[in-house]
């Protein structure tokens, strides 16, 4: 009796020592992987404030470009804003690294140089303020790429240490959690097989240690869950990332929306979406890119106001009933959510999702990321195109420019060429337009230009190319039209001219004409400078004939 009660005992004390010892190793593994999880979301943390520091400064250079080549002050006013934010930027980032010393003096680096290229910026937008465009184009210099480099290398060396951090840390909680399910496995049927030795007197001891058994092994199955979170949440964050990257690569906001549909169909499997784009008119938006099946059907074209989140500027997400958005099929019961697209106070459209369960709204976090990186993405695209027409347009009459003119003719010309087709070219003059513009200043004879250059955008086809070539001095390329479908097109424009209403400042200004030579390939020439030639002196004939008609290269015409 005595023994079997030292057997019960050391029983009873072989396994409490055991599940003890199980008990501490878990706690000691929970409390391991919650710091190497700390570790890992701090690692995240410090490459993301890099990448803001990055955007910032790029935000700084893309609204200097956009003063310099604009002359718009709400862009200088832009820079400053952004420029005023580095340094509360460069601040978060080293208090991230404060923990590593050699990472910290490398974001000292980081920062200096940012701060020369700050700088760098700064001294271009005096050269402009004082010499114009020209000025700032000629301070920038290879000091401001080299600078440049160097930040992006510094900071793929920053962020390349960070991420092999990354590495070890995750290595580390898988280690963790590789012991906490070893110490399962093993410890756990040795505590049981010594409880089933036991005496049946402490029958319901062992239910207690069974209860606490399952107690230990819904903890280890939380741990599971929350490991497998975070390792959902990490891949988000590098598809994130890498989504962000690709984002910048793109040139046009097509590509951008294809980008993005492709992302999120992969982050939210099962689930319908598509994405739209407001039109440039901004009275509609337009279902652009889709993926998936939709829960609840969305028209094709939505207004602003029957959409909340394009209303509000703000998320729309309906689980069961709620106002539900008007461009939604409302006849089901599924879940939608609409993400409104917006860049510096500008509608850019908004991404609709629909599923029939509420699962996909647990990673709405990283569709709002994604969301607001295409936003800036789409801003700066839009910027890029608008800059690319300022770039080739005439401001006063909407008209292409010289340089584009004498682009676009070189690439017509050897199209034409190639296809055996002809080609016509139209110089036009305004004339009397010196006496004109005595008589009623630069402002009157600015709305006179801007009139005729309507004109001739109302009065051509799409393929036409009409460009200011210089003053009153206009041109039109008209491909694969021959010269006596030119000689038809220049009249009705000589008779559109005539009978042409210009207002200025309350009255009509007096009626004038237009003089117009025409040349045409391949009978006058087969290069650009030959055609311009005989279009320029046919058009100085017409002047000298009396002016108000059409003469065509070699053969006077009259009108």
């Amino acid at each position: 009796m005595k023994n079997a009660k030292i057997r019960t005992q050391t029983g009873l004390l072989i396994a409490a020592l055991i599940f003890v010892a199980i008990g501490y190793a878990v706690v000691v593994g929970a409390q391991r992987l919650i710091a190497d999880s700390e570790w890992v979301a701090h690692t995240n943390a410090v490459i993301g404030q890099l990448d803001e520091l990055e955007a910032t400064l790029r935000d700084a250079e893309s609204a200097q470009r956009g003063y310099l080549l604009t002359g718009d002050a709400d862009y200088l006013a832009d820079y400053r804003n952004v420029r005023d934010r580095l340094p509360s930027t460069y601040e978060k980032l080293r208090a991230l690294t404060a923990d590593n010393p050699q990472q910290q003096a490398r974001t000292r680096v980081l920062q200096s140089q940012i701060e020369l290229r700050a700088a760098q910026m700064a001294a271009t937008l005096q050269k402009y303020q004082q010499g114009g465009l020209p000025a700032a184009q000629a301070a920038v210099g290879a000091e401001v790429k080299d600078v440049s480099s160097a930040i992006r290398r510094q900071k793929a060396q920053i962020v390349e240490i960070e991420e092999a951090l990354l590495v070890e840390r995750d290595a580390s909680s898988h280690d963790s959690a590789q012991m906490l399910r070893t110490i399962a496995l093993l410890g756990i049927p040795l505590g049981l097989a010594v409880i089933a030795g036991v005496y049946w007197l402490l029958v319901q001891e062992v239910r207690r240690r069974g209860q606490a058994e399952a107690a230990t092994s819904d903890a280890n199955a939380q741990l599971h869950t929350g490991l497998a979170r975070l390792k959902r949440n990490s891949a988000d964050l590098r598809e994130l990332s890498r989504y962000g990257s690709m984002l910048q690569s793109c040139i046009e906001p097509a590509e951008a929306l294809q980008l993005t549909s492709r992302m999120l169909s992969t982050l939210l499997p099962g689930t319908g979406g598509t994405v739209y784009r407001m039109r440039n008119s901004q009275d509609h938006a337009e279902a652009m890119a889709h993926w998936g099946e939709h829960a609840a059907d969305s028209a094709a074209m939505v207004a602003p106001e029957q959409c909340w989140a394009l209303r509000r500027g703000q998320p729309q997400i309906i689980e069961s009933e709620g106002m539900r958005c008007a461009h939604i099929d409302a006849s089901g019961k599924a879940v939608t959510a609409c993400i409104p697209l917006s860049a510096q106070g500008v509608q850019l459209g908004f991404i609709y999702l629909s599923d029939e369960n509420a699962a996909f709204l647990a990673r709405m976090d990283i569709v709002e990321a994604a969301a607001e990186q295409l936003s800036m993405a789409l801003s700066n695209l839009y910027l890029q195109e608008r800059l690319r027409l300022q770039s080739i347009r005439e401001p006063l009459t909407g008209l292409f420019n010289r340089r584009y003119l004498e682009e676009a003719m070189a690439r017509e010309l050897s199209r034409c060429m190639r296809r055996g087709l002809p080609l016509s070219l139209m110089m036009l003059d305004l004339d009397h337009f010196k006496a004109f513009n005595d008589v009623h200043g630069h402002a009157g004879g600015d709305a006179l230009l801007a009139a005729f250059g309507q004109l001739l955008q109302d009065q051509t086809r799409g393929e036409d190319i009409a460009c200011r070539y210089g003053g009153e001095e206009f041109t039109l390329i008209l491909p694969e039209a021959d010269l006596n479908t030119a000689m038809q097109r220049a009249n009705a424009i000589r008779a559109g001219v005539e009978a042409l209403h210009v207002q200025h400042l309350g009255r009509e200004l007096p009626k004038v004409t237009v003089s117009i030579g025409l040349a045409g390939f391949p009978g006058d020439g087969n290069t650009t400078d030959a055609l311009l030639r005989a279009a320029d002196e046919a058009l100085y004939r017409a002047k000298r004939n009396g002016r108000n008609r059409v003469e065509q290269s070699n053969t006077p015409i009259r009108a």
